[in-house]
């Protein structure tokens, strides 16, 4: 079984994503695994609108666990079998919670133990200090990341109109790696999405 990571800063769609993308392949409720820092694992029953009641918030690092979704996907005669893993926000810099540091932790192991990684950017928030520039820690994740894997930046919010200059600036700043706009709450390029991961399978 394949297993597609999703990553990003915190607040970058994540979840949402996540949640969206499970419906969009025509689940009405996920079954969670839910893998504390510390190894501790549970699993826990959701309707997707229940599920982004609970699990999505305006506050920054509101995952503090890997939640795991397993999807069993049509491919030909046969069914892939993929499992889409939400994770902690990464930051800049120390953060000073350490049970978020802890979840940081265990989203960058994560980024080892997968053959697929979705990387979230919000294309809403790249101006900063008086020009567009990419966050440093999505630059250090790209950096980080291993060839080998299947890689591909989700440049989210493509349903705003401020998004725009935004998408020009990745796809001109990330032209060896492949971006595909979405909107994770409007299910806006999840058809470009299943594809790629269909392909990595």
């Amino acid at each position: 079984m394949s297993r597609c990571l999703i990553i990003g800063k915190p607040n970058v769609g994540k979840t949402c994503f996540t949640l969206s993308f499970a419906e969009y392949l025509g689940l009405k409720e996920v079954k969670m695994t839910i893998k504390q820092p510390a190894g501790y694992q549970a699993t826990q029953t959701f309707a997707i609108n229940d599920a982004r009641e609970e699990l999505i918030s305006i506050e920054p690092n509101k995952t503090r666990s890997l939640h795991s979704i397993d999807l069993n996907l049509p491919m030909g005669k046969g069914k892939g079998h993929l499992t889409l893993i939400d994770s902690c926000g990464l930051s800049d810099g120390i953060h000073p919670d350490y049970e978020v540091r802890k979840a940081m932790a265990q989203t960058i192991r994560q980024i080892k133990e997968s053959e697929v990684i979705l990387h979230i950017i919000d294309l809403s928030r790249l101006f900063r200090d008086g020009k567009m520039q990419i966050p440093i820690i999505d630059d250090m994740v790209m950096k980080y990341v291993q060839s080998p894997q299947a890689y591909a930046i989700l440049a989210n919010k493509i349903d705003l109109e401020s998004s725009q200059k935004g998408l020009i600036f990745v796809r001109n700043e990330l032209k060896k790696v492949l971006v595909i706009p979405i909107s994770a709450l409007y299910h806006l390029g999840f058809k470009e999405v299943k594809s790629f991961v269909w392909r990595n399978l």
